[in-house]
């Protein structure tokens, strides 16, 4: 009888051991630097995947534009995907699934030399009119893709962006080389440009899109975590699971930024801590307050179609086929799959206890 328990109890270690093995996701991102990803990386860097039973196994993208060739050709099984990269898979009938949201606010903003807004008296507290229309005949960086968010900022106060400043395309670290040298008074900027000009250039943020400043900006579907439709179907509670663990790294950047730099910090060690801490300040109202991903805000992204690149054609698209239906309540609050396991092991083990005790009373009667 003894053998018997321990032979029983070593099977179920071995196959709880097996079991609780995490499963190894290949997750597609177009660039290993991006902190516009926030939710992915601090559900990484925290350990909510690890906790869900998900090993991530990154695969970047040699070059952004690379990524939706990559997703088609199955080299991922999900993928961080922003708008124009999921909005040109959906309308090429790629077998694409949008899981979660990652961002709600535009994550650029509009920041100016410190020096700048003393001598036109601009502040980030008057009326967002005042302060577009105080930048007249300014020199304004901006990256190649973000003047169509630009100019919708500007035509939601009735403005013209190309009549009231002077657009000066910068491409990735011209930004702050250009902003440094006084080549530009103002920038349009996303991380890591905006930090960067904020610490060490004396920047301020004029226009707090993160903040949903703008309307026409905020309150949109972003940058999604997306499957491959074929993997989703076959791994279902995978998908819940990192479903859940992003959630968890929503939440957890909303209760506590010093906290969400900690888990970005393990992802990015040769970061600078105050750059990462900037971000999150900034990035933090930015983020979605649910994962939900709804198919009637797809073709919002249209509108905000980076100024370089056609527009994709949606029409005909069942758009619902892209877009993960919700969970149901049972779903969503299943039980991590760690804990059933050990759950299991205790209660068969207790049951081999019971059964062994009770041999050795039979046998001493």
């Amino acid at each position: 009888m003894k053998r018997l328990v321990f032979s029983l109890t070593l099977a179920l270690l071995l196959c709880a051991r097996s079991a609780s093995a995490n499963e190894k996701v290949r997750v597609l991102v177009p660039d290993r630097d991006n902190l516009q990803y926030m939710s992915f990386w601090v559900a990484k860097g925290a350990g909510y995947f690890g906790e869900e039973g998900i090993d991530i196994d990154l695969v970047v993208a040699s070059a952004p534009q690379q990524t939706t060739n990559l997703f088609t050709n199955g080299e991922a099984d999900a993928a961080v995907l922003p708008p124009p990269m999921y909005v040109n898979l959906i309308a090429a009938k790629a077998p694409v699934v949008l899981l979660a949201n990652l961002l709600a606010n535009d994550p650029i903003e509009l920041i100016v030399r410190r020096s700048v807004m003393e001598e036109r008296k601009l502040s980030p507290s008057q009326p967002l009119k005042q302060k577009l229309a105080g930048l007249n005949g300014l020199r304004l960086g901006v990256a190649p893709h973000p003047p169509s968010r630009l100019r919708a900022l500007f035509a939601s106060q009735g403005l013209d962006a190309d009549k009231e400043v002077k657009l000066v395309i910068l491409h990735g670290k011209e930004q702050n080389a250009a902003f440094h040298e006084n080549e530009v008074d103002a920038l349009y900027a996303h991380t890591p440009y905006l930090e960067r000009a904020i610490l060490n250039d004396d920047a301020v943020v004029l226009v707090d899109q993160c903040r949903g400043e703008a309307p026409e900006l905020a309150h949109r579907q972003i940058h999604a975590f997306a499957m491959q439709r074929r993997y989703l179907e076959e791994h279902r509670p995978l998908a819940l699971a990192a479903i859940r663990a992003i959630d968890r790294a929503e939440r957890l950047i909303h209760a506590s930024q010093e906290a969400a730099v900690n888990a970005i910090a393990k992802e990015y060690p040769n970061r600078p801590r105050k750059e990462i801490e900037t971000i999150v300040r900034l990035y933090e109202p930015a983020i979605p307050t649910s994962t939900e991903m709804k198919a009637l805000e797809i073709p919002k992204a249209l509108e905000l179609f980076p100024a370089n690149m056609p527009k994709p054609d949606l029409a005909g698209i069942d758009l619902d086929k892209h877009v993960f239906i919700p969970p149901t309540p049972a779903e969503a609050a299943k039980p991590r799959r760690a804990w059933m396991i050990v759950g299991a092991v205790v209660a068969g083990l207790a049951l081999l206890s019971f059964i062994a005790l009770r041999s050795k009373k039979g046998q001493n009667t």
